[in-house]
């Protein structure tokens, strides 16, 4: 596992030997700062030729409702064009988040080329990976 960016809400990581984005999410943010972090790991994408994005969202911070429709736009439907095949959510504690992000995906996912799914355990986002 290499370890790419490590801020105070967000560790981003990189497992060549599965080509995954891994993002583990733990606190607030400001919209600044969210979307610097997350356009960083659309450059590890691109660095590493990624198929796979896991966003552990069980601890993140609130998703201001302007970066919700950035976040499609300069994050999914890159990451979507640069190949990648699987996103992985992790869900998030907060029903607010949670929402949030279920708008993210239902938003943009007419435009998505990747397959999506929701999980509780990081765990059972890998072994989806996985899978053929």
């Amino acid at each position: 596992m290499l370890l790419l960016h490590e801020y105070p809400f967000l560790k981003i990581e990189v497992d060549e030997k599965t080509a995954t984005l891994i993002m583990s999410w733990n606190g607030k943010f400001t919209s600044m700062q969210y979307r610097e972090a997350t356009l960083n790991c659309v450059e590890a994408v691109k660095q590493f030729n990624l198929k796979n994005w896991l966003a552990d969202t069980s601890k993140i911070g609130e998703i201001k409702t302007q970066d919700q429709d950035w976040t499609n736009e300069n994050i999914l439907i890159p990451i979507s064009d640069l190949g990648v095949k699987k996103v992985a959510l992790i869900i998030p504690e907060d029903v607010y988040n949670h929402l949030a992000i279920s708008s993210i995906m239902v938003k943009g996912k007419s435009r998505f080329r990747f397959e999506s799914q929701y999980f509780v355990q990081k765990r059972e986002a890998v072994e989806w990976f996985a899978k053929k």
